[in-house]
């Protein structure tokens, strides 16, 4: 769900990560190791994610002709990844046959839902994705609530993802 949420967000410039048209392209790559699983592995992975794509800094990369010549961080600065905003994901899990809607549930709890509704927005207030797994309808009200909470939620996260980037 993460690598969709990124790519069909276009939350990267994919025109960007181009060298030469056809020929050449930087890729990018994210590995996401849990060393524990509380709960709530998407939101979980969903912050670290994007942080580290914000961080991310590549070679400068200059072309001579149809060569592409790679510079040094030594003779140049690194350019950072060109990325249009910034998604977080932020999931409810579901209970009872009303769909009472609990924020970032822990392990035991998401065994117990009835099913699971994860809202992607950005800082922009702009949503990039909706999932919902599984169980209960839910109605539009609570639909609606979800979001607010979740709005909410990304202003919360994505400061402390960008002081955590301005702290480095």
């Amino acid at each position: 769900m993460l690598e969709r949420v990124i790519r069909q967000s276009h939350a990267i410039d994919t025109e960007a990560l181009c060298i030469i048209a056809g020929e050449k392209v930087w890729g990018v790559r994210i590995d996401i190791h849990f060393l524990d699983h509380g709960g709530n592995l998407v939101d979980a992975a969903s912050i670290p994610a994007i942080a580290a794509l914000k961080h991310l800094r590549r070679p400068d990369v200059t072309i001579d002709g149809e060569m592409a010549v790679i510079h040094d961080i030594k003779e140049r600065n690194p350019v950072p990844l060109s990325i249009h905003h910034t998604p977080i994901c932020i999931t409810f899990g579901l209970f009872g046959p009303r769909g009472l809607a609990v924020v970032d549930t822990n392990l035991l709890e998401e065994q117990t839902q009835v099913s699971s509704f994860t809202i992607t927005l950005n800082s922009h207030r702009e949503i990039c994705a909706l999932n919902k797994a599984g169980g209960i309808p839910l109605e539009p009200k609570q639909i609606q609530r979800c979001i607010q909470i979740a709005l909410a939620k990304v202003d919360e996260i994505d400061e402390k993802i960008q002081d955590a980037l301005n702290a480095n």
